[in-house]
């Protein structure tokens, strides 16, 4: 699978009782930077490492019906439940994150800028994924679960070693059970 140069974790998974993803981190290229610096214009962003994540669902998310927002709803529940976990334990260690809604493409902790994030173009940038045209929207491809995706990306400026650290300590904390799943 390709990467781009900026990868420093690879593609693994994240199995807690709040979600369970895939995710990566890499380091924002500079064109990166210089994109999301209005989308969070408040942070200085030197030292950024951008986390796409992925969830596989149960659906093609190219359709839209009833079923489908529901399962959009709980896969955006689920995230923001993993990222939050995430956001505290970096916060009580000094280092800034936050999450963008992958429905608005705004910051969920700090103040908005003039633009938002978009997640397809930043996976594409990442990881070089395909995306298809819905119409309306792009839709992302992940290479082994294609369209059966929830895409949504956390940021923090949090050394690598330091967001692993603290992923592995949400998942210690709120532990996996497959019978709730």
């Amino acid at each position: 699978m390709p990467r781009g140069t900026s990868c420093v974790a690879e593609p693994r998974m994240s199995r807690s009782s709040l979600a369970t993803l895939e995710y990566s981190v890499h380091e924002a290229p500079r064109r990166m930077i210089r994109e999301l610096a209005t989308v969070f214009p408040e942070k200085e962003l030197a030292g950024l490492h951008v986390v796409p994540t992925f969830q596989k669902c149960r659906h093609e998310m190219v359709a839209w019906d009833a079923e489908i927002a529901r399962e959009k709803d709980d896969r955006l529940e689920d995230f923001i439940c993993w990222s939050k976990a995430l956001h505290e334990e970096l916060e009580q260690l000094g280092y800034w994150s936050d999450m963008t809604d992958p429905a608005s493409g705004y910051p969920s902790y700090c103040e908005r800028g003039r633009d938002v994030y978009p997640d397809v173009e930043g996976c594409q940038m990442l990881l070089k994924y395909d995306w298809q045209n819905a119409g309306c929207c792009k839709i992302l491809m992940h290479p082994i679960w294609g369209s059966r995706i929830y895409p949504a990306t956390f940021f923090t400026t949090a050394p690598r070693d330091i967001l692993l650290q603290v992923v592995a300590r949400v998942e210690q904390t709120h532990p996996f059970s497959p019978l709730a799943a």
